[in-house]
């Protein structure tokens, strides 16, 4: 069993937010929520949400049954970590009243459990977790590990994008959770590989540009090592040839970290309905914690 009592004093979160559906799978979230929360010395509040699309006597019962179960499920988590949570029945649309309640609290980070999907219409919605990415514009934590995980390895996946660098940013404000080790992955696909083979380019020259496409990945990722703090981590650099999500699955299950950090963008056709599709694959099948985060806000 790992000891967290040890583990020292973070910094870099003020306000948790972890939201509940009394799943098993919440569960994991909100004993880590707690455990954060002991870590950093943040408030922390957990919800849960009573869909109020119901009569009214119903949903009233509904929420006295689950202040009842959630005030229970948090006792021993609270006992361990000597953590006194908030605790809050909210109503309404589950996404939509997360993000108010994270709104009022200002919280620095959501934590929410790995939903189970419900295939046809998570695929014109998404699950809870991406909506609530996509709607809240706040980092979001979702856990799958139990608390007996400790976070030691993190792989931050980098697409150069102002979103991915806004969560490695983010990241590394927060010391990665405390992990002590921490990779930069980026993956490429030589795109123009078919076109250049279709015109008969000499094979030769399509592995120049590959090599040249990784070589400018790397130099990158040296600079964003070179600049950045990273949290005082020296971190080994990834540049993987494949398709992101296809890359990060390997690098997963290669290097078994605890926690993956990467940013969301909006596919340019559905933006309002899904985070996008490397986001949204690694949040359904990543074995691991993550941490996501649509970026700062642009200001005019």
């Amino acid at each position: 069993m790992i000891s967290h009592a040890a583990a020292g004093r973070l910094d870099g979160l003020k306000n948790i937010l972890v939201a509940t559906d009394l799943s098993g799978r919440s569960e994991k979230a909100v004993a880590r929520g707690i455990l954060l929360a002991a870590q950093y010395g943040a408030r922390i509040k957990i919800v849960h949400v009573v869909d109020d699309d119901q009569p009214a006597v119903l949903a009233d019962m509904e929420a006295l049954r689950s202040a009842d179960l959630l005030t229970e499920s948090v006792r021993p988590h609270s006992e361990r970590f000597s953590v006194t949570p908030e605790i809050e029945i909210l109503r309404g649309i589950e996404s939509e009243a997360i993000r108010i309640a994270a709104d009022q609290m200002n919280a620095d980070l959501l934590v929410l459990g790995a939903h189970r999907r419900q295939f046809l219409r998570d695929v014109f919605t998404g699950t809870t977790v991406e909506r609530v990415i996509r709607t809240c514009e706040r980092p979001v934590l979702m856990v799958r590990l139990d608390i007996e995980e400790t976070f030691e390895k993190a792989v931050a996946a980098i697409d150069l994008s102002k979103p991915s660098i806004d969560a490695l940013e983010f990241a590394s404000s927060v010391s990665f959770f405390g992990c002590s080790s921490l990779m930069l992955l980026h993956a490429y696909l030589p795109l123009a590989s078919g076109f250049m083979r279709y015109a008969s380019v000499e094979e030769d020259r399509i592995e120049d540009y590959a090599r040249a496409l990784a070589s400018e990945a790397r130099s990158a990722l040296e600079n964003i090592a070179r600049t950045m703090p990273l949290a005082g981590l020296k971190p080994e650099l990834l540049i993987e040839e494949g398709a992101a999500a296809e890359v990060i699955a390997g690098v997963i299950s290669r290097k078994s970290p605890q926690l993956v950090v990467l940013g969301t963008t909006g596919n340019s056709i559905l933006k309002n309905l899904v985070i996008g599709s490397v986001a949204n694959a690694v949040l359904r099948d990543a074995e691991c914690d993550v941490l996501a985060y649509a970026g700062r806000r642009e200001t005019a």
